[in-house]
């Protein structure tokens, strides 16, 4: 069964270029020198560390994306709140069976909210930029005795306003935490693909070093391997078992639609 070390995920091949720079170092200082082994070090760090790097960047980045798109969600709910206040109260002063003022009340709400209560179920880029229009009509010099005749409490404004503003600056936090997370997503492939490159060389490096009969250099190499060695070995344990599994799930898929025999 063939086990490719490139699909290994992410946070292992942190951890097994991790335990192989350890080796490495262990076998340097116990010496003796050999260059082109030695070589490899400083390479297993970088890589090892850029991996780690870009494993944790990305979890801190969708710790942050939740934290930004949560608080996003509670300042469109306020944002959904004051438009719905202040909607609401000029469908009803435009829906008045008379009055001095219902035909301008009329003319406001048409002006403000062209599609009532549409605009809370936008997205909220669109949905604040709806908001910030209707705040623009309903503040409009032309407007403000309509307003005032009417009785529309000033302060729902300002409330709207308020939540507009917390709005925006959350859904732009969120909007930075994913392209921070698409970010480390990239770096960590090409990362990845580093490893892979790496640990293919050291792999063929350590193998070639002992000749046939050499059990002791072979015992060495197979110990500096074997964080990668083991890795393997239990993918292809669990890729086993998995293949036993899917085969006595299918016999028994089989059995159940054969059908009944004819005594």
């Amino acid at each position: 069964m063939s086990i490719r070390p490139a699909d290994f995920p992410r946070t292992l091949k942190a951890s097994i270029a991790r335990a192989l720079h350890e080796n490495l170092v262990e076998r340097a200082e116990k010496g003796p020198a050999e260059p082109a082994l030695d070589a490899f070090i400083p390479e297993i760090l970088a890589v090892s560390q850029r991996l780690e790097q870009h494993v944790a960047g990305k979890a801190s980045a969708i710790a942050a994306r939740a934290a930004h798109a949560a608080h996003a969600e509670v300042a469109d709910i306020e944002v959904d709140t004051w438009t719905r206040h202040i909607e609401c109260f000029l469908t009803i002063e435009s829906n008045r069976k008379s009055g001095p003022h219902v035909a301008a009340a009329r003319a406001l709400h048409q002006a403000a909210f062209p599609s009532g209560l549409g605009l809370v179920d936008a997205p909220i880029p669109e949905e604040n930029t709806q908001c910030r229009h209707a705040l623009a009509v309903l503040r409009a010099p032309e407007h403000q005795a309509t307003v005032a005749a009417i009785g529309l409490p000033v302060l729902w404004l300002e409330l709207l306003e308020m939540a507009l503003g917390e709005s925006d600056a959350a859904f732009a936090a969120a909007t930075e935490a994913r392209g921070a997370q698409s970010t480390h997503v990239g770096l960590g492939k090409d990362a990845e693909a580093e490893w892979t490159e790496v640990i293919a060389r050291l792999r063929k490096y350590v193998e070639s070093r002992a000749r046939a009969g050499e059990t002791e250099k072979q015992a060495e190499g197979r110990a500096l391997l074997a964080p990668l060695l083991d890795a393997i070995q239990k993918a292809k344990a669990v890729a086993a078992g998995r293949a036993t599994r899917r085969g006595k799930k299918e016999k028994g898929s089989a059995g159940e639609n054969a059908p009944p025999s004819v005594g």
